[in-house]
């Protein structure tokens, strides 16, 4: 299998480092598009200097209208997007590749995840449950699109990240592939980590306006039953292994200048989200 990975950038040249070497080091038939909003020479130089990856520079209206455009571009059977403060971990790919062998039925994967401070340190582990659109537009989407690959049916059927929404629109995306009757597989594994540093676009207040406005857009069946759906998410959560903490080795890039991983061990991660 082919894969066509899609990392909008803009002026985040030491995150995006780790996160291309962490594709490249994949060991996979892999496609790197970086489509950057116009950050400067120095990441231009760099990426054409040190990387195998494409790099398309054009204005864009916002991070989805850039992974708009690097699907566009992408020739990959399995699509997905890594944002620069993200990183695969070893074996990722081939992990995502045999799931769907294993699952011929699947037009998507979704797995763990590991959530590292800035200094990379666990902050916290993520157990992939159930993908279930009542769940997500109610409560919020916990499987994130770091873990999350999809076949190029997806993009065939012409389902595209909504521009106009700046943050939630990955909530939005795994909604409407659900709706349009696409299924998920889940790969109880950890694949990808994501670095919480307090300054995300996840804790602005755009991005909890934005999810206020979907949670408001809910018939009111749903909102009558989200209690009962956040009760049922724990209880799947809970048989996922998702409360029960124990040691987690990863290995990442570790700095910008990092060109091997560095391994920690954490003995006693938590489940709380950071800021929770």
């Amino acid at each position: 299998m082919r894969f066509s990975i899609v990392t909008p950038s803009f002026r985040q040249l030491a995150w995006l480092k780790r996160a291309v070497r962490s594709v490249a080091d994949q060991g996979v038939d892999v496609e790197h598009i970086i489509q950057d909003a116009g950050s400067g020479p120095e990441l231009e130089q760099w990426v054409r200097e040190h990387s195998a990856a494409q790099l398309f520079i054009e204005k864009d209206s916002g991070m989805y209208d850039a992974v708009n455009r690097g699907f566009a571009r992408a020739t990959g059977e399995i699509c997905a997007f890594l944002n620069c403060d993200e990183q695969y971990l070893p074996g990722t790919l081939k992990r995502v590749a045999r799931a769907f062998a294993e699952n011929p039925w699947a037009d998507a994967v979704a797995g763990d995840f590991l959530v590292l401070d800035e200094k990379n340190a666990l902050s916290s582990f993520r157990k992939v449950t159930p993908l279930r659109r009542a769940m997500i537009r109610t409560h919020y989407l916990y499987a994130f699109t770091c873990a999350i690959f999809f076949r190029r049916s997806i993009l065939d059927a012409g389902i595209r990240f909504n521009a106009e929404l700046k943050d939630v629109a990955d909530l939005e995306w795994v909604c409407e592939v659900l709706d349009r009757g696409h299924r998920f597989a889940l790969v109880h594994e950890y694949l990808t980590t994501f670095a919480f540093t307090g300054d995300n676009r996840s804790t602005q207040p755009l991005a909890r306006s934005e999810l206020a406005a979907v949670h408001a857009s809910v018939p009111a069946w749903m909102r009558l039953a989200a209690p009962a759906l956040r009760l049922f998410r724990h209880v799947e959560k809970w048989r996922a292994g998702g409360y029960r903490p124990m040691p987690i080795a990863y290995e990442v890039y570790a700095g910008e200048d990092a060109t091997e991983r560095t391994r920690f061990l954490c003995e006693r991660p938590s489940f709380r989200y950071p800021g929770t």
